[in-house]
């Protein structure tokens, strides 16, 4: 799929402008400027975006989750938007124009609790918000929402995208962003940074085995049953199918009619262009969709690059039983 570079031609009506350090850092002074102006902080050792606060941290921690509530998890760049466009089809009623809630846009439909920034909610109205309850994170699974997610009755959803796409787009949205520090360093820089774990939300490896080492569909570790694991390249070649599993999971009634009308709302273009899912509220997330396909990495990595992620990768997922497609 090619990158929409207009935005469908729309100036967006943002209601969220850019993050601010007064605003939304609410400890400024524990923010750590890095190279290039990379800007982050460290929560319990983790590398941060700024909005990511102590206090919303353990807010997140602390929700007490409900068996009707879901809650997505992805590392960034991961296919976790499109799934949380899915989950919102699939539990509304099968009215693909507005949310379970009757909300106006996607991001009103979600909770990102550890998040001071696009996400903005108190706890009162987390605890009254109507089931159910979609929560979005971006959390490693010691971190995760609500506490340890196989001792919850919450349902989680993680999804993976290879590493090295997850590498290349996640480069294109740090870069010159508020949440940044508007950081300036190139690709080479970049790669460097997220292969040593150094970039926001840490090490990609450690935050998708350690989901994955603790889903159901892992069964050689003896998953939980309330984890489920699916990827952005299984979405991507059989949606139908990834739809269906999805689906049988939440308890979710949806025939071949339902899933279709599913599938379509939620195709790449289809979320580019309609006002609901494109997230034009958010002024920095203007060209949010860039490009919904697999094998993208291939303009950014040098043979050399990805020959030595390669090595890291075959090194770092040795015996997870893991497998992604890189193409």
């Amino acid at each position: 799929m090619a990158e929409d570079e207009t935005t469908n031609g729309v100036a967006p009506s943002c209601k969220v402008l850019e993050y601010s350090d007064e605003v939304h850092a609410e400890q400024p002074e524990d923010l750590v400027i890095g190279e290039h102006g990379y800007k982050y902080r460290l929560v319990e050792g983790r590398v941060m975006p700024p909005y990511i606060t102590p206090a919303r941290y353990a807010l997140s921690r602390s929700i007490a989750t409900r068996p009707t509530d879901i809650c997505f998890v992805s590392y960034p760049k991961s296919g976790s938007t499109w799934l949380s466009y899915i989950l919102v089809l699939l539990t509304g009623g099968g009215d693909t124009a507005t949310a379970p809630t009757g909300a106006t846009t996607l991001r009103n439909s979600l909770h990102w609790v550890e998040s001071s920034w696009t996400y903005p909610r108190t706890a009162a109205e987390l605890e009254a918000a109507p089931a159910p309850r979609i929560f979005k994170s971006h959390m490693p699974y010691d971190m995760a929402l609500g506490g340890d997610p196989a001792r919850q009755p919450c349902r989680y959803i993680y999804v993976a995208r290879n590493p090295k796409d997850v590498c290349a787009s996640y480069y294109h949205f740090e870069s010159c962003k508020s949440w940044s520090g508007y950081y300036q360093g190139g690709w080479d820089h970049w790669l460097a940074m997220f292969a040593a774990g150094k970039v926001q939300r840490g090490d990609w490896f450690d935050h998708a085995l350690g989901w994955w080492a603790r889903s159901r569909d892992n069964a050689a570790a003896g998953g939980a049953e309330n984890i489920l694991f699916v990827t952005y390249e299984d979405l991507l070649a059989d949606t139908r199918a990834q739809l269906s599993r999805i689906a049988a999971f939440l308890g979710v009634a949806a025939d071949d009619a339902r899933l279709a009308e599913v599938e379509r709302a939620s195709g790449f273009r289809e979320m580019q262009t309609t006002e609901f899912s494109a997230l034009r509220d958010v002024k920095e997330f203007n060209r949010f969709f860039r490009k919904g396909c697999v094998g993208s990495w291939k303009e950014s990595f040098t043979v050399a690059q990805s020959e030595a992620f390669d090595r890291l990768y075959r090194e770092r997922t040795a015996g997870s039983g893991l497998e992604l497609r890189f193409e």
